[in-house]
């Protein structure tokens, strides 16, 4: 009489035999690097619109592609892609960097191959330091105007690499007080003279007529054209603002 428990081991082994058959041409391919490695580092990452966000990888890579897209609220973004990029601290790597122009939430997706292992260092271009001690705690790493929110090391393979974004509005206010973005010293000092002068125009125009007003009757006109005047140089001084600080400053 035959022993069941013999006859079940070799039903289980000819199970286990099949399957190893049928797994094992897949790890050989998974070995050979065709499999897809999907990295989601961090959970999202909070940032400020216009602040520059960045990925550094190293060593170089040149079959590199990165989209962003708009999940929620989003709005406008400025993607970047640079494959020889030279830092002052991690030398020659290759950058992605993308720039929230909006508040929302975006995905920032990164992928290509590489036959080596390699290391990406996750951070944002910032001069509003304050924020990102809200949000990423106080023991951030900082060079220059450069935040480092984290560095991870990676196998060869093919890879994609996801990020989620929220951006935060400039006008966000904490503890009562909001974030104002200062521009770089150099466009500051084109900032404060543009204003200086703009205060000069309208402090005099206004003692004129006031003291005019003192010595002969003043019309109700002028005194309106001194306001709206006013108006358009507040309105002046906002732009002059963005302009230095933004525009100027992405330039630079």
């Amino acid at each position: 009489m035959p022993n069941p428990l013999s006859s079940r081991n070799l039903l289980l082994f000819t199970i286990l035999s099949i399957f190893i058959s049928q797994v094992f041409p897949i790890a050989v391919c998974a070995s050979k690097g065709n499999y897809l490695n999907i990295d989601r580092p961090l959970g999202k990452i909070d940032v400020l619109e216009r602040d520059v966000f960045v990925v550094f990888l190293s060593p170089r890579i040149e079959n590199l592609s990165a989209r962003c897209q708009p999940l929620n609220r989003g709005g406008l973004f400025d993607l970047s892609i640079s494959t020889r990029y030279v830092d002052l601290f991690l030398g020659e790597v290759s950058v992605v960097g993308v720039q929230l122009n909006g508040p929302g939430i975006y995905n920032l997706t990164i992928s290509f191959a590489s036959n080596e292992s390699w290391k990406y260092t996750l951070g944002v271009f910032t001069r509003n330091l304050k924020f990102y001690e809200e949000y990423w705690g106080q023991g951030i790493i900082t060079r220059g105007s450069f935040v480092e929110r984290a560095s991870f090391t990676r196998h060869s393979g093919n890879w994609t690499i996801i990020i989620p974004l929220e951006s935060h509005s400039l006008a966000r206010s904490f503890s009562y007080f909001p974030y104002i973005t200062l521009p770089t010293p150099v466009n500051m000092a084109l900032l404060l003279a543009a204003w200086i002068l703009i205060a000069y125009v309208n402090s005099f125009v206004f003692l004129d007529t006031y003291f005019k007003s003192k010595k002969e009757i003043v019309s109700y006109t002028r005194w309106i054209m001194v306001g709206v005047m006013m108006l358009i140089s507040v309105y002046f001084a906002y732009q002059i603002y963005r302009f230095t600080t933004f525009t100027l400053s992405e330039g630079g």
